[in-house]
């Protein structure tokens, strides 16, 4: 009876241990971000930035930006014109409004992976972003080189949960992130004909969601790719449409931007069938103060439209099934079902 009495201590313990271990890994896996995936790519003069804009969140839009001149604390300057995409009306989300990423009328794009949040240096002796540092980018840079200078020359404060990725016209390209010693550093293509960022720190694989299966199937369609003449819209788009992502952090829109000719395409919901073409020049020229959508934010002038709208389709984004599930159900569901596992494997053995 002892002796019975110790192997089953023994059991429960061991249930204990493996449902701590399990639901640890399960709830640190819900804390890294799984939201966005991106590359450029270039062969020739042939150059395209994609991105899949994958999120929680609904309400998504395009917002088209004229050249204009912006007052600002460091006084007033002129900007490029812009056709940024993000989320607005998401109950104050504090990222609503600004940019999630987009392309300037000089061929600069740019959007952002998702991080763990980490500690940045401060930097008081340098100059103050006026907004989030995508849209001031937009606004004020035309290539890789300028970025670099952008960040070196600003202060970004003292946390960071993100690593942003620029492309421009010669199909230059940088991912900027946080560094081992709280400095930023930039990860350039260089000869490369690709850059891949997804949700860990290419500065640092120990930050965030490594491996990701979704770098991997995008540098592996990317490889073999070895002509111009076989990098193209459909190819990207197909790209793409391999790294999508379903159900909680679905890919809400996805962009493919030509920042030599200025043509955007847009898809919805992960539907990579139906597509909005877009010329950035064209845009921006239809913007005047008797265009539907005009509005003035933060002394900008601008048109906002709903992505949905570009498709002439209904404007109610889907929300999915598995978005209802909640994290603290699948460790519930894990745990019992690893709990049933190991008191069947213990009464086999006491057969034997």
């Amino acid at each position: 009876m002892e002796k019975c009495f110790g192997k089953w201590i023994s059991l429960i313990t061991c249930i204990i241990l493996f449902s701590i271990v399990t639901g640890n890994v399960f709830a640190y896996s819900a804390d890294i971000p799984k939201s966005c995936s991106i590359f450029t790519v270039s062969i020739g003069d042939t150059v395209f930035f994609g991105n899949n804009e994958d999120s929680q969140k609904t309400g998504t839009y395009m917002w088209v930006v004229p050249s204009q001149n912006v007052d600002t604390d460091s006084g007033t300057f002129s900007i490029y014109g812009i056709v940024a995409f993000g989320y607005n009306y998401n109950d104050d989300d504090s990222g609503d409004g600004y940019a999630q990423g987009g392309m300037n009328d000089q061929g600069l794009c740019a959007d952002g992976n998702g991080l763990p949040l980490l500690s940045l240096n401060p930097h008081p002796e340098r100059e103050s972003p006026f907004t989030y540092p995508i849209d001031q980018i937009l606004m004020e840079c035309s290539s890789i080189n300028e970025v670099i200078d952008w960040f070196q020359s600003h202060n970004l404060g003292t946390l960071w949960s993100n690593q942003l990725h620029f492309a421009d016209a010669t199909g230059d390209a940088v991912v900027v992130s946080v560094g081992n010693d709280g400095e930023l550093t930039f990860t350039r293509k260089g000869s490369s004909k690709y850059l891949v960022s997804t949700n860990f720190n290419l500065a640092n694989s120990d930050v965030g969601q490594y491996p990701c299966q979704r770098y991997e199937t995008a540098t592996t369609m990317l490889e073999t790719i070895s002509f111009e003449q076989d990098l193209s819209v459909e190819v990207v788009r197909n790209v793409l449409e391999a790294i999508h992502e379903e159900g909680e952090y679905a890919t809400k829109y996805s962009n493919i931007f030509d920042p030599i000719n200025k043509d955007i395409y847009v898809y919805q919901n992960h539907n990579f069938e139906k597509v909005a073409k877009l010329n950035l020049n064209d845009e921006v020229a239809k913007v005047n103060l008797e265009t539907e959508g005009i509005v003035e934010d933060d002394m900008l002038l601008l048109r906002e439209i709903k992505i949905a709208d570009l498709f002439s389709i209904e404007t109610d984004e889907p929300i999915t099934q598995s978005s209802l599930i909640s994290t603290e159900a699948v460790i519930l569901v894990v745990g019992v079902l690893s709990c049933f596992i190991v008191i069947a494997s213990y009464w086999l053995f006491r057969k034997r």
